[in-house]
């Protein structure tokens, strides 16, 4: 009986303890959501929570902000609800649940959208702080413009969008790693460019990119980026509608200007019919290139160098640094 007793006190002194971890999370997450309010909006985004919950007792912390109002410069974008999982015995992996619709305000160019879609989750598993996976997908969007009445932008049937952990690329010594970045867009309407039923996908590598999520709101995250040699490898991003098609490939960094820097090639068949009007000839044939000998396809380098833009060796404009 003895025995008994002392196991139900021991019982109860670990869910006693396991209660007041639980609620101290919780209460540390709210006070850190909480406080996200108090950003400028310029130099950090604000985060404003219509209504905020945390529950999932005992055994997940689940977060729930409802009327979320995110401010980051001229543009002020919402979102009806997201509401995020963290299991407590796995806190690295987030699971995010997010309900539309999502509007868009610059208050600059006086621009709006609404961005409608029939589900929508996210997740994200970290490993030490790197990124190991963070994946989001969901169905049925639509993206209109409000000014005045709804007009339709694109809408599409599915998206995807993954980012993976490459980890025979992480360097521990100099805290580099790199990801894969790979999404998919498929039954694509856009009526101003007349696309019909058009899939899309984007697959890249970012190398060099600091190897803790934890500094990536840093104002010297691009500098330290270029500073390591860092590059965008697009080994290529694809779309097409019918019989109409493109490809883009090739690598862009900063230099140490922090400017644009690299090469795209971009190959295509029925896009200067397609734009037709949409683009001056001259620009056509700038940023698509020429025909090849049988006139079914174009093809066009693009070279970024010394803060000046190329089409083949034809320059296009100067570029900006980037920060």
């Amino acid at each position: 009986m003895r025995r008994i007793s002392i196991l139900a006190i021991v019982l109860v002194v670990i869910a006693a303890g396991w209660t007041a971890a639980w609620f101290y999370v919780a209460n540390l997450a709210r006070q850190q959501i909480t406080a996200l309010a108090t950003a400028d909006g310029q130099s950090e985004p604000r985060v404003v929570c219509g209504r905020l919950d945390i529950g999932g007792y005992p055994l997940y912390l689940d977060v729930t902000c409802g009327g979320m109002t995110v401010t980051s410069d001229d543009l002020t974008t919402t979102v009806a609800e997201v509401k995020a999982s963290v299991g407590i015995d796995d806190i690295w992996h987030t699971v995010a649940f997010i309900t539309g619709p999502a509007t868009f305000e610059d208050a600059f160019t006086g621009s709006k959208y609404r961005l409608d879609w029939q589900n929508l989750v996210a997740s994200a598993r970290l490993t030490d702080w790197r990124i190991a996976r963070i994946s989001i997908v969901g169905d049925g969007f639509a993206l209109n413009e409000t000014q005045g009445s709804d007009n339709l932008v694109a809408k599409t049937a599915h998206a995807e969008l993954h980012l993976l952990d490459l980890p025979e690329q992480h360097d521990a010594a100099k805290h580099l790693a790199a990801l894969h970045v790979y999404s998919t867009l498929t039954g694509l309407k856009a009526p101003g460019l007349q696309v019909n039923d058009g899939k899309s996908t984007f697959d890249a590598q970012i190398t060099n990119l600091g190897d803790d999520v934890r500094t990536y709101g840093d104002a010297d995250m691009l500098k330290r980026w270029q500073a390591a040699g860092g590059e965008i490898k697009l080994a290529g991003f694809k779309g097409e509608d019918g019989p109409q098609n493109f490809a883009v490939t090739g690598h862009v960094g900063l230099d140490a200007m922090n400017r644009p820097a690299g090469q795209l090639a971009i190959t295509s068949k029925g896009l200067v019919e397609r734009l037709g009007p949409l683009v001056p000839d001259q620009w056509r044939a700038i940023i698509l290139g020429t025909p090849s000998a049988d006139g079914s396809s174009y093809s066009q380098v693009l070279n970024m160098t010394n803060g000046l833009a190329f089409s083949g060796i034809v320059p296009l404009g100067t570029l900006p640094p980037l920060m």
